[in-house]
């Protein structure tokens, strides 16, 4: 098993906490993006830049969210990794309709990120947290 040398974390772990960074980094620039994109002229328009403001606000924090969990993951907290899993499937499930570069990164960022967290080497290193 290899391990980082200062924290006792397994490689796998540590590269899955880096990928799960990465997709929350995206998710927040998209938020980002997607709140000062939105909002229009007209009546309609304002109607749905409403909504897509709405959206922007939501996935921020969202990400914020996922962020302490992805923090909680890198400690070796097994409910942090589970949920991090039910995410994963969520974004996997409602991901494969976008087609944003920002989306096709995330979407394989986590596919990668999932995988390594339940490796044999991460498996022991949540069992003892």
């Amino acid at each position: 098993m290899s391990t980082s040398s200062r924290s006792g974390r397994p490689t796998t772990v540590t590269v899955s906490y880096v990928l799960w960074l990465v997709t929350v980094l995206l998710g927040l620039i998209s938020g980002v993006i997607a709140l000062f994109s939105g909002g229009g002229a007209n009546a309609q328009a304002q109607n749905v830049g409403g909504l897509v403001i709405a959206s922007a606000v939501v996935a921020i924090i969202i990400a914020l969210v996922q962020l302490f969990i992805v923090f909680k993951m890198r400690d070796g907290r097994n409910w942090a990794r589970i949920v991090l899993l039910v995410l994963a499937i969520l974004q996997v499930v409602f991901g494969i309709a976008s087609f944003s570069i920002f989306g096709t990164i995330g979407l394989i960022a986590v596919i990668i990120a999932t995988v390594l967290m339940f490796l044999p080497s991460s498996n022991g290193y949540f069992r003892r947290g």
